[in-house]
């Protein structure tokens, strides 16, 4: 898996989640400006656990509200091994 590839994937579904348009969605902005609250941070859970199956570590992962989703993708993506 490589950086970058599943960014927009990861806007798409974040999108859908919060019943937006995907442009809208600044993937530098942070989650609570996006709109992501502690309701809808399951959902979000399940989404990045289907998009990064391979994080060998997800515990040691550190995500707040000040998380964008490019910074989160990066994350992911860094402690993921390949398959």
């Amino acid at each position: 898996m490589e950086l970058g590839q599943t960014l927009p994937e990861l806007k798409e579904q974040v999108a859908e989640m919060l019943n937006i348009e995907a442009a809208d969605v600044d993937v530098e902005a942070p989650l609570g400006e996006l709109g992501v609250d502690s309701l809808n941070i399951v959902e979000l859970i399940l989404i990045v656990e289907q998009l990064y199956p391979n994080v060998m570590d997800p515990d040691a992962l550190t995500f707040d509200e000040h998380t964008t989703l490019a910074q989160m993708d990066e994350q992911l993506v860094e402690s993921s091994v390949e398959v």
